[in-house]
Formats: structure tokens, sequence, C-alpha cells
């Protein structure tokens, strides 16, 4: 079981870039890498870069076990889930919704299912801009040498 833990992976590859969105206000949308290349994404519409990571990263865990983020975040200690529902801004961006609704269904009773839209995650493909992001890819070797050259 994850407990008190704000992220439950820790991330070998991180990239942030900024996106417009098709309201015109701005998010910062992460992506993550595990050290066995599961890639896990997370969005915040203020300027702490560290919320859409802690995002990410629960994401990142979840495709590796294959579970949906609710189910994680129901074995997760209540502070952590206090702490990911912190994160959240007043928005009503679908982005924002469907992450309310993850969390919501983390805290339903075990054995309940899931309220509607908790399940499915974020659907990325609402911001069209998203889809034409370019990731960089982590050069493993630069990153084992810490961004020394080799002798």
């Amino acid at each position: 079981m994850i407990r008190a833990v704000l992220s439950p992976v820790v991330a070998a590859h991180s990239h942030t870039v900024s996106l417009r969105l098709s309201t015109g206000a701005e998010a910062l949308v992460v992506r993550v890498l595990t050290r066995d290349g599961i890639a896990g994404y997370g969005f915040t519409f203020h300027e702490d870069v560290a919320r859409a990571r802690r995002m990410a990263c629960w994401d990142a865990t979840a495709r590796a076990a294959g579970r949906p983020v609710w189910q994680l975040l129901r074995d997760a200690a209540p502070e952590v889930r206090e702490a990911l529902r912190a994160d959240l801004e007043d928005s009503a961006h679908p982005w924002n919704r469907a992450w309310r609704a993850t969390l919501d269904a983390s805290q339903a009773t075990p054995g309940a299912s899931a309220p509607d839209g908790a399940g499915s995650g974020i659907d990325w493909t609402l911001e069209p801009g998203f889809m034409t992001l370019r990731w960089i890819e982590p050069e493993t070797r630069q990153e084992e040498l810490h961004g020394r050259t080799p002798d």
C-alpha cells in the first residue's frame, strides 16, 4: 500500500511545457517517465509546476500498475489525497473536472463503483494543442553522467 507520499514514484525524467488552451488560458503540462519508460501526465493552471509533476507521477504509477489512479489513491493516506485536492484550481476546465472526479472516487467506500468519469482519466485530446506537443526524450547516457561529457 502507498502511504504518506505525495508522489508514489520517483520520475527518472521530466519535461514541462507551457500550453495555450483553447480558452486562451495557459497551463503547464508535465510528462514524467519512470525508470521503466512508463509515461505519466499532469497539468496545472498555476505557476507551481510541482503540482503538475505530482499528478504526472500518480498517473505514471497507475499506468504501470494497470489500474485507475482513483484506486491507487484509495490506498494512500488521507493527507496525500488532501494535498492533491489542494492542488486543484477552481476551474470548470474538463481536465480539472476529470481530476476532481478521480479524487472524489478515491474517497468512495471500498467495493463501491467509481463515480462517472473517474475511471476514464483525463481526456488530454480535449485540448487540440496537447496532441501537437513534442516531448524531449531522455538521453540515457548523458543523464547517467549528470550532464558531463564522457572522457
